[in-house]
C-alpha cells in the first residue's frame, strides 16, 4: 500500500496540543467513533499531495464517501464499515479554522448515534491512518476521499 503523509503546519499541532485533554484521534481499529467533544476543532489544511484538507485537532485526516449522501445527510458506512472508517461523532461545540461554520453541522444516524458532517457529508477518520497527517484512506475502493474545507473530495496536485 502507498503511504502518504501530509505536512501539518506546527502551528496546527500546537494549538491542537494545547486545547486541553482531546478525545482519542482515529488510529484503532473499532467501530468506536471518534468523539468531537468541547475543545475539538476541525483545520483546513494545505497539503503537499492534495489540494486543501480538513484535519480533526489531533491532526489526522477527515474523510468522506461517495456511499453517503449530503442532501439529506445520510451515511451509508454501517455494520463492518464503522470499523474501519470511523464516524466522527458530534456531542459538543467544534471549533472551525478556514472552513465556514455553516457548513458544520451534525446529524442523527441509522444507529442512533450522532455523526459530525461538512457540507452535509458525513465525517470519518479512518483506522488506517496510525499517524497525524497520513492520507492512507484517500481514493480506497474508489469511494472514500479526504475532505476539502467546502466538503467536495480532495485532488491531487498537478
Amino acid at each position: 500500500m502507498r503511504r502518504f503523509i501530509l505536512t501539518v503546519p506546527l502551528a496546527v499541532l500546537v494549538i491542537a496540543g494545547c486545547t486541553g485533554p482531546q478525545p482519542t484521534g482515529p488510529v484503532a481499529a473499532t467501530s468506536t467513533p471518534v468523539t468531537a467533544s468541547a475543545g475539538t476543532a476541525l483545520y483546513a489544511v494545505p497539503s503537499r499531495i492534495l489540494d486543501e484538507i480538513v484535519i480533526d485537532a489531533q491532526g489526522f485526516v477527515l474523510y468522506r464517501s461517495d456511499r453517503d449522501t449530503a442532501a439529506p445527510t445520510n451515511s451509508g458506512c454501517t455494520g463492518q464499515c464503522g470499523r474501519s472508517w470511523l464516524p466522527v461523532s458530534c456531542t459538543g461545540e467544534v471549533r472551525v479554522e478556514g472552513i465556514d461554520r455553516q457548513l458544520v453541522d451534525c446529524f442523527d444516524r441509522a444507529d442512533g448515534g450522532r455523526q459530525l458532517s461538512l457540507a452535509g457529508w458525513p465525517l470519518y477518520g479512518y483506522a488506517g491512518d496510525r499517524m497525524p497527517g497520513e492520507i492512507n484512506g484517500h481514493g480506497l475502493d474508489g469511494e472514500w476521499f479526504a475532505i476539502s474545507p467546502a466538503g467536495d473530495r480532495a485532488v491531487y496536485l498537478p
